[in-house]
């Protein structure tokens, strides 16, 4: 043998030395198989990741041994079809231990061809990765929860500005039962709120699946209500169930809601399956506590919103009440007669109009005073608020000047009214000053839409021509037909 090729010789055995080097001491699993996948040699690395030693795995296909249940199918088939088109191809993959333990691994498999070019082998080296993989699932499930949470946050300011635009109670209760629906859909919900005597809290409003809450409930019922705070039911060492629960044992929250430093109502949220072993229980106290904190942060918006819609109601009906009698004013009457007008052209419905007026009321003022004025005008006031209803508006358009408001009201219903009204007045009796005033008495005249006119204009001159009818011919009636003649002034 010539020089040259000792040389040769020598280089092929070091390269083989060191090449048995790295195969027997890499940390990473490296499997020699043949064409037809068949483990040939695995190295000490392959054993110490995986246990199995080379003797279980030798002539046995080592893919399928490691497969496992969460082992992804669309992976395996990539690999598959790498190695039947004998190209290379580099995965991360799931696979199972000897004691069925999961670990990832990326995964390399390298076909090798001889020097003829034949398809000889594959060499498939493992390197585990499942320290990474945990951190990327911990950061995936870091930027999920952090997503959800964006999503919160503009649910709640989405809600929040809804809220805020509610022009009354019932458009308020319309968007607490959407917006709570959508911002806890797991759980079912109602909304209560104090009668008027604050004796029981009635049922406004509920929503959910199926709910299913009492129409009303006693203010002792409820441990929120009797703590003056709100109460979660389902979370907390020491707790008692509320008399108002229908399903104990059901996780639920209790928040008061608050307007103007009152307590006007209760918002009661229950939680279905989320009892103690029921099918949610794995996720019941992350997901109680976070829809806690949503829950709270919606009673405060809530009762805020309860607080603004009544101060908008307040301020609205005072702009459009009269501040002597509580009556509606002109400014209501002349808005709300011509939509209703318009209402009954277009669904064929009898409206009517009463115009009132106290008689002698200028000399009444000027012998008894304008204090005494003011109490006949308050009394006509209440006589009027008794009769009225939401088919019938009373009115104060000025000074002694009434008008009521018939919705549905034909000719005899007005006429009947008007008569019963005047009686009213006619049996009120007061004193001023220690002495006795004279009887009150009204005069009233009839406008009947159709009859006498099909606008507004019409509708009050026709009445008010009837009144002055009443007023020409004795005073103390009422008048149903406008006579057509000049009338004299009234007094």
């Amino acid at each position: 043998m010539c020089a040259k090729d000792l040389k040769d010789s020598a280089a092929e055995s070091t390269e083989r030395f060191y090449s048995e080097l790295v195969l027997r001491h890499s940390s990473d699993a490296i499997i020699i198989s043949d064409p037809a996948h068949m483990a040939l040699w695995v190295n000490p690395g392959f054993t110490a990741q995986s246990g199995y030693s080379e003797t279980e795995l030798i002539g046995q296909d080592a893919g399928l041994a490691l497969n496992g249940p969460e082992t992804d199918p669309d992976t395996l088939r990539q690999i598959r079809l790498a190695c039947q088109q004998r190209r290379e191809i580099r995965r991360d993959i799931r696979l199972y231990s000897k004691s069925g333990a999961a670990y990832w691994v990326d995964l390399k498999v390298t076909p090798v061809y001889d020097a003829s070019g034949r398809h000889t082998h594959f060499i498939s080296t493992m390197r585990d990765i499942t320290e990474r993989k945990l951190l990327e699932e911990q950061n995936e499930e870091m930027r999920h929860a952090e997503a959800l949470r964006q999503s919160e946050r503009q649910l709640l300011a989405l809600t929040s500005e809804w809220l805020y635009s509610a022009k009354s109670f019932d458009e308020l209760l319309m968007v607490i039962k959407r917006a709570m629906h959508t911002l806890i859909p797991e759980a079912d919900g109602a909304l209560y709120v104090y009668n008027e005597n604050r004796t029981m809290l009635d049922l406004a409003t509920s929503w959910g699946s199926l709910p299913d809450f009492p129409h009303h409930i006693l203010p002792d019922d409820c441990w929120a209500l009797r703590r003056g705070r709100a109460y979660a039911y389902g979370q907390k060492p020491i707790q008692f169930v509320c008399d108002h629960v229908t399903k104990p044992g059901t996780p639920y929250f209790c928040l008061p809601i608050i307007a103007h430093g009152e307590t006007i109502g209760l918002m009661h949220i229950v939680f279905e399956g989320f009892e103690e072993g029921g099918v949610m229980r794995h996720m019941r106290d992350q997901v109680l506590g976070n829809r806690w904190e949503i829950s709270l942060i919606c009673g405060e918006q809530i009762s805020l919103a309860v607080a603004n819609v009544r101060l908008r109601q307040e301020l609205h009906e005072k702009s459009l009440r009269d501040p002597l009698t509580g009556l509606w004013n002109r400014r209501w009457f002349m808005d709300q007669a011509q939509r209703e007008i318009t209402l009954a052209l277009r669904d064929t419905r009898a409206l009517s109009l009463i115009s009132v007026d106290v008689d002698h009321f200028k000399a009444f003022n000027d012998r008894f005073g304008h204090d005494a004025g003011d109490q006949v005008l308050g009394e006509v006031g209440r006589a009027m608020s008794a009769l009225g209803s939401d088919k019938l508006h009373p009115c104060r358009i000025g000074g002694e000047e009434f008008i009521l408001l018939g919705v549905d009201h034909d000719m005899s219903q007005a006429l009947a009214k008007a008569e019963e009204l005047r009686a009213a007045i006619g049996k009120v009796r007061l004193t001023a000053l220690g002495q006795s005033l004279p009887p009150i008495t009204v005069s009233a005249g009839l406008a009947v839409l159709g009859r006498d006119g099909s606008d507004l204009r019409d509708l009050m001159h026709a009445a008010d021509r009837a009144l002055y009818h009443a007023k020409a011919t004795g005073r103390d009636r009422v008048v149903a037909q406008p006579p057509p003649v000049t009338e004299p002034a009234l007094g």
